[in-house]
């Protein structure tokens, strides 16, 4: 349950860091942010609680901020660049 809820957590920061609709109709990294923030919530909830508590499916206060981190810096590493832009 604790990898759900962690992975829905990495979801919302993903919307709220900037990967929901912009001014720009096509999108093509929007996914890639959802999914770069949804696992890096699941990876920071695991290191954040422990693997041996992750296991056992507890959810804590430190396992979701740790989840919250760990989103926010994989949906910061993914996001879109001005360098990356073609001209």
């Amino acid at each position: 349950m604790a990898y759900i809820i962690w992975a829905l957590v990495g979801v919302v920061i993903a919307l709220l860091f900037g990967a929901g609709p912009r001014r720009r109709l096509y999108r093509p990294s929007t996914n890639s942010s959802v999914l770069a923030g949804a696992f890096g919530a699941v990876v920071g909830g695991v290191i954040g609680d422990g693997v041996p508590h992750a296991l056992a499916g507890d959810i804590t206060l430190v396992s979701v901020a740790a989840a919250a981190i760990g989103a926010l810096l994989l949906c910061w590493a993914a996001r879109d660049r001005v360098e990356d832009a073609e001209p």
